[in-house]
């Protein structure tokens, strides 16, 4: 009698386990339908993919089942995420910006964490952990936001923290050991008690914990967003658009002149091979320390505006191609 109630329990559990899956991939397949109807544009297929890889990166022991099945309802196959997008069939290029660029100091946002989460999220760092890394790159103002612009559809609003983990990825990819901190900087200050123009106070805590965790790493990278207008934050360049850089030093840090040769070197390299993507050194005097951005914590402490707010991913991506490369020559070249 138990035997058969054992059973009975094996069955009904496996019957319930069947049961979800069926409903996961008759929701997916029936979600992919929709959008396919609806016929939207792809302009940010990058960076889809990337939120799409982030997504399907939790294997389980059904794993292969549920991928196999939604591949034979839906031809996506699970593995290769960017199967996921080619049922949208408009992937498009971004319209080309005409509007003459005019340089001008930049405008700081006030950082509203509570604001800016409304409407874009955290993302975190599922990658394999880095050996002896060099670069560390973390965001101190991490949901700042670009513009949704052809993701509308998918209720996506890219940031700038999304911004440091590709960028971290490309580094990696050039053979620049890197690591980005995904740590929630915005919980940190609250768990603290700390208002929230203490974020650098906060980064300044994690970049220690990171020092002594990889003794190895020597450039630290603050990647921000700037709130200027498009038409100052945008270049187009051989017909394609790139999200303009701007490289923010603290004059008051005691190491402010060995942070500026840095700064100044990759501008100029960048601006050598494409005119005008970097938009200098803005220097910035104040007494608050908070707002001396912790370059002191080295003379390879920088800050980087990538783009503004109303730039699209894929202009912020196309600038990322240019940036990685410059920073892994930089780095390959720095003997000291």
């Amino acid at each position: 009698m138990k035997k058969a109630n054992v059973k009975k329990k094996k069955s009904f559990k496996l019957l319930k386990r069947l049961l979800l899956v069926v409903l996961f991939v008759f929701s997916f397949s029936y979600t992919i339908n929709y959008l396919y109807k609806k016929n939207f544009n792809t302009k940010d297929k990058e960076y889809l993919e990337f939120l799409v890889n982030k997504s399907f990166n939790n294997k389980t022991k059904y794993s292969y089942i549920v991928g196999s099945v939604i591949k034979v309802f839906s031809g996506i196959d699970i593995s290769n995420p960017s199967s996921v997008l080619a049922v949208s069939k408009t992937y498009k290029e971004p319209s080309k910006v005409t509007s003459k660029v005019k340089e001008s100091s930049p405008s700081e946002d006030i950082y509203n964490p509570e604001e800016y989460s409304k409407v874009t999220t955290y993302i975190t760092n599922d990658s394999e952990e880095i050996k002896e890394p060099v670069v560390y790159i973390y965001n101190t103002h991490q949901l700042e936001t670009f513009s949704n612009l052809g993701l509308e559809s998918y209720k996506m609003t890219p940031n700038i923290m999304m911004a440091s983990s590709l960028l971290s990825e490309r580094l990696n990819k050039e053979g620049i050991k890197t690591v980005w901190e995904d740590t929630n900087m915005d919980d940190f200050i609250k768990t603290m008690g700390l208002p929230s123009n203490e974020l650098y106070g906060a980064s300044r805590v994690f970049i220690t914990q990171a020092r002594e965790k990889y003794p190895t790493l020597k450039y630290f990278i603050d990647l921000h967003r700037d709130s200027v207008n498009k038409d100052i934050s945008t270049i187009e360049i051989d017909g394609k658009n790139y999200a303009r850089v701007l490289f923010v030093l603290g004059t008051t840090n005691r190491t402010a002149e060995e942070n500026r040769v840095m700064m100044q070197k990759l501008s100029d390299n960048i601006n050598q091979k494409y005119p005008k993507l970097s938009r200098g050194i803005y220097e910035r005097e104040t007494e608050d320390w908070y707002e001396a951005y912790n370059q002191d914590i080295s003379k390879n402490a920088i800050l980087i505006e990538l783009g503004a707010k109303e730039n699209t991913i894929t202009e912020v991506l196309n600038t990322i191609e240019v940036l990685s490369k410059e920073l892994a020559e930089y780095v390959r070249s720095d003997k000291e």
